[in-house]
């Protein structure tokens, strides 16, 4: 059974809860919702025709919030459906229960998704780190999902800073095989940031993993990835030479990313840095209207 998948009693434990409690929906000034999700409540705004399908669900990078997306959302044509979330500890969500793991995250997402009457088909947009969630996300709810939009993704095999590791590290080499903590509604939130309760390495892994069986997961659903052009500085203790060279290759595994499905398309903006979509939100707009489309009419994806 592979590590993302729900076992039967946690997805039992979720039917059950989300069937006995009374969903605890509150409007929040801006139009937004605070859904209760198992002990604690998440926000949600979502724009846009409520009747459309299919809808369109923004997943921030780390640290990110649903804030980042106002200006995409703005821009996306209002007979489109558009959904801005927090992930609990974040923005207005409350904190969920630890240790905040990518398949926790993924489960308290399907979970709100259900308890807000947010329906799908769903055409999922990630940005950074949150790529990698909505492609996780992808592999276990395969039929949930139309279509993908990927916004400067981080990548299975990123050079990445780690805690855990003590540095800049290819995060996925550094998995023990340690087995990633089976999510939950219930449970302390005040779990403390610990290098050993990071599993990043392990579900980058993974993915990894995953795509070396089966390297076009999204078979022939709309797909595009946008790559930032404007490269950040160095970070501190890497030469100019070494980071060039390591910025090749993301961008070299960004356009890779095509493979993911057959029917896709790539774009490097050469104005955006890694926050595209707070730096070209009419672009990023412009690629979720054309996998909508593409998914609506069942053709090839163009930008």
């Amino acid at each position: 059974m592979k590590c993302f998948q729900l076992v039967a009693a946690t997805a039992y434990s979720l039917t059950a809860l989300l069937a006995v409690q009374q969903t605890d929906r509150t409007t929040a000034a801006d139009g937004g919702t605070f859904v209760q999700v198992g002990t604690h409540r998440m926000y949600v705004r979502c724009v846009g025709n409520a009747g459309s399908r299919p809808t369109v669900i923004l997943e921030s990078g780390g640290g990110g919030h649903s804030g980042d997306w106002t200006s995409v959302q703005s821009a996306v044509p209002s007979d489109i459906r558009t959904c801005a979330y927090d992930r609990a500890g974040l923005g207005r969500s409350e904190k969920g229960p630890g240790p905040r793991t990518m398949k926790q995250e993924i489960f308290e997402l399907h979970a709100m998704l259900a308890a807000a009457n947010i329906k799908g088909p769903y055409v999922l947009v990630g940005q950074s780190i949150g790529g990698v969630t909505v492609r996780l996300y992808a592999q276990q709810y395969r039929e949930e999902v139309a279509g993908m939009v990927l916004v400067d993704p981080t990548h299975e095999s990123s050079v990445l800073g780690s805690l855990r590791s003590g540095g800049m590290v290819r995060l996925r080499e550094k998995a023990t095989g340690r087995s990633v903590p089976a999510p939950r509604l219930v449970g302390p939130s005040d779990v403390p940031e610990q290098p050993d309760i990071d599993y990043l390495a392990e579900e980058l892994a993974e993915l990894y993993n995953l795509r070396q069986e089966n390297p076009r997961p999204l078979a022939d659903k709309p797909l595009v990835i946008l790559a930032a052009g404007k490269r950040p500085p160095p970070p501190p203790g890497i030469t100019p030479d070494v980071w060039s060279g390591l910025r090749d290759e993301r961008d070299a595994q960004l356009r890779g990313l095509i493979d993911l499905s057959s029917n896709s398309a790539y774009l490097m903006d050469a104005s955006s840095g890694h926050g595209m979509h707070t730096d070209n939100p009419q672009l990023v707009a412009r690629a979720i209207q054309a996998v909508v489309e593409a998914a609506m009419s069942g053709t090839h994806v163009k930008l």
